[in-house]
């Protein structure tokens, strides 16, 4: 608790009281109240931004308030000070009210003493303080449950939530419902492990703690609205009781499993998928211990043995195998075991139709420690090795046939930049026949000298970091040059050619882009066109209102003043004479009346005055307090500048910006408060607008229907700002325009 000294600021219209307080202060003995003395109600709350205080002491009537009014504006602007009543009335009803309304206390005028007061000032001081640190902690274990990565729910006995954090939420998909018990399985999709079952009601971790039971790591299925895949869910709970032992209600806490369940399976998975490699493959592969003991096999090489996985698992090469065979196999696995390197190895075995010959690599195989616990062996058979070179060399001649058929421009680079291959489109593209670029540096070729006589850069071609570090590059403004020394605008992407992890080259894949970039060019003309035109409408329709708004208020207006005065100068002519027209005068001045304000407003509607002779600022004051006036919706407006050096354009812009994210609040959002701010950032005026509406929808947003929220982007992009939209479903939306202040 602070040592200092409590500042009472009292506002009190009676002198007699106001002294009274102040000797009753006195009469304490001590030096911890300061005392200033307003009396009135719009002083107190002017001094409140002036000065700091610990207690506001109200007399609830003053001459420019009364009853618990007073309270209501002061409460308002106390922003938390706690306030103490000073009344006349002893009325128990009266002053539980007064608490309800946001009083600390109240005292009676005629029953305080030095001690009641003091009491009184210090207990509020001292509740203020303990309540903010009940936020405090509030806030902090808040903050605790909302950082968890479990999720965690707490409910009543009754099953009715308490506690909710964020990531319950984002584990749920929703947050807490009042539907009851029996109905949570059915409303959060829960199932049971068979992904099918629902789960029943009764036996959820969360209900059964209810019930005084403790659940430990229950699985749950459970599926999201939002995500099709099945979400694996832990679950503890455990009941809560009070401190006299009597059941309160339930706590659970659940963690998403998911990725672990995802890992489990991929294990199995991937065990699965080696299994069926192995027993699929065309290779013989087999493992042997340290000792060359067989400790497993594919299916092919239990073919090729005639043993089955039984009598396989144990046996040596020896065993199978002839005696010259077995020697060479086992020498092989002995070098492979000593250098611990994997090797290649040409070995014959007899099988049913003769002898084949393999390529075997032969590797170990190491455990976490990295240490050798068993030898590995894929046998390739070679013996129709002749009939696959073929069918390889009649799949390169048809990637030749399918490259010169191909409508994009391909050509083959060697790692000195040479011709290696180019196709017809390529060819053609460059002007040239194929066998003129065969050989020849393509840098050279396709790159344009320079006025000064210096050449293109081999380092500024992205095509080297191809050759140099096999990067493949897309690259979509490269120029190249024709034969005839004519260029044109192209994209390419080089891929390296690699032989046994060398790079040996790049193939190139380019594409003539001359007309769609000249189309793109086109396009981009015509929406510059296009924002020119419509900067152009909207200065021509602002000043067709700002015309229309002179002249309906200079022109009809004064007509209409002159018609009020000349009916005034009838009713007092003809009272004397004909009283019996009055009413009807009386009638028609009313008309008049109803149509002077119907032409200020209009006026004012097509352009207020108030933009053009205050500002913008007073601009946007003026339309906050009209918008709240008219809907009821509260606007908070806090100005963190006191003069925009905006131009007019931008000044017209900002204002209508703002008038029409007020229109949107008030037909779509569903909100209460408006939280509006303008204020000065880096040479930008940035104007702030936050409600606490349902908040709008990416869907929406990207409606090209909706015409407000097109025209507040356009009209900021047309200054050189921008308008950004931010929003949380149920928490409202914040519209963010941001205008340079130094118009071109």
């Amino acid at each position: 608790m602070s040592t200092g000294p409590t500042h009472i600021l009292l506002v009190e219209d009676n002198a007699r009281d106001a002294r009274l307080l102040r000797e009753l202060l006195a009469d304490t003995g001590t030096d911890r109240f300061t005392l200033r003395h307003v009396e009135r109600l719009d002083a107190g709350i002017r001094c409140l931004t002036q000065a700091t205080f610990d207690i506001i002491l109200l007399d609830l009537w003053l001459p420019d308030s009364q009853g618990a009014e007073t309270l209501v504006k002061m409460h308002r602007a106390a922003q938390g000070i706690p306030i103490v009543l000073m009344t006349g009335l002893e009325d128990e009803e009266l002053g539980l009210q007064l608490i309800q309304a946001g009083a600390q206390d109240y005292l009676v005028k005629g029953q305080v003493t030095a001690a009641l007061l003091s009491r009184a000032l210090t207990y509020a001081v001292e509740r203020k303080r303990l309540m903010e640190q009940f936020r405090a902690n509030t806030n902090f274990l808040q903050s605790v449950l909302d950082n968890m990565a479990e999720g965690v729910v707490m409910a009543n006995h009754r099953g009715e939530f308490q506690v909710w954090n964020q990531a319950a939420e984002r584990i749920l998909g929703s947050g807490p419902t009042d539907v009851g018990i029996d109905k949570w399985s059915e409303h959060y999709a829960l199932f049971l492990p068979d992904k099918i079952t629902p789960y029943p009601a009764e036996d959820l971790p969360l209900a059964k703690a209810i019930r005084g039971e403790s659940v430990t790591d229950t699985l749950l299925a459970l599926r999201r609205p939002d995500c099709h895949e099945v979400v694996w869910l832990s679950v503890s709970a455990r009941p809560l009781l009070n401190e006299t032992g009597q059941l309160t209600g339930g706590v659970a806490v659940f963690r998403d499993i998911t990725a672990a369940r995802q890992t489990e399976e991929a294990l199995r998975d991937s065990e699965e998928r080696f299994r069926a490699i192995m027993d699929h493959s065309p290779a013989l592969i087999f493992i042997k211990d340290l000792a060359g003991r067989y400790l497993q096999a594919n299916r092919q090489f239990e073919t090729i043995s005639h043993l089955s996985p039984e009598s396989l698992v144990g046996k040596t090469d020896e065993e199978i195998f002839a005696p010259e065979q077995a020697a060479v196999f086992r020498d092989n696995d002995r070098k492979v075991l000593e250098t611990g390197e994997p090797m290649r190895f040409e070995e014959s075995a007899l099988h049913d139709d003769g002898l084949h010959t393999s390529i075997v690599v032969k590797f170990p195989l190491r455990n976490a420690q990295n240490r050798c616990y068993a030898l590995c062996g894929i046998a390739t058979d070679i013996t129709d090795r002749q009939r696959a070179e073929e069918a390889r060399q009649q799949l390169a001649k048809d990637w030749l046939l399918l490259l010169e058929y191909t409508g994009e421009g391909i050509y083959g680079i060697d790692r000195q930049g040479r011709c290696t291959f180019i196709n017809s489109a390529a060819a053609r593209m460059l002007g040239y026949l194929p066998d003129e670029l065969l050989g020849q540096d393509m840098h050279e070729r396709i790159h344009h000298s320079f006025q000064d006589g210096t050449t293109y850069p081999h380092a500024d071609c992205r095509i080297e970091e191809t050759l140099e570090y096999g990067k493949g590059q897309k690259v979509d403004d490269e120029v190249y040059w024709r034969k005839d020394g004519t260029a044109f605008q192209i994209e390419y992407s080089s891929f390296p050619v690699l032989e046994q992890d060398r790079i040996t080259g790049a193939v190139v894949v380019f594409l003539d882009i001359t007309e769609r970039k000249r189309a793109e060019q086109q396009l981009t003309f015509s929406h510059n066109q296009l924002r020119k035109l419509t900067a152009r409408l909207e200065s021509v329709r602002e000043e067709e209102r700002i015309f229309i708004a002179r002249e309906i208020h200079d022109e009809l207006g004064q007509a209409l003043t002159a018609v009020k005065l000349e009916l005034c100068l009838l009713r007092d002519q003809i009272s004397d004479v004909s009283p019996a027209m009055l009413p009807r005068l009386e009638s028609i001045s009313t008309l008049v009346d109803g149509t002077i304000q119907s032409v200020r407003r209009i006026a004012t509607e097509l352009r207020p005055v108030v933009l053009d002779q205050l500002g913008l600022i007073f601009a946007i004051e003026w339309q906050a307090h009209e918008f709240q006036t008219r809907t009821g919706i509260q606007c908070t407006l806090d100005v963190c500048l006191r003069t925009v050096t905006l131009s007019h354009a931008g000044s017209t812009a900002m204002f209508r910006i703002f008038q029409e994210i007020l229109t949107n609040v008030a037909r779509h959002a569903q909100a209460s408060v408006v939280h509006i701010t303008l204020q000065e950032q880096a040479g930008n005026l940035v104007l702030e607008v936050r409600d606490n509406g349902r908040g709008v929808t990416d869907a929406e947003l990207a409606n090209p229907h909706s015409l407000g929220l097109v025209g507040m982007r356009e009209r900021a992009l047309l200054l050189g700002g921008e308008t950004l939209f931010s929003w949380s479903p149920g928490r409202g939306t914040t519209v963010r325009v941001r205008i340079p202040l130094h118009q071109p």
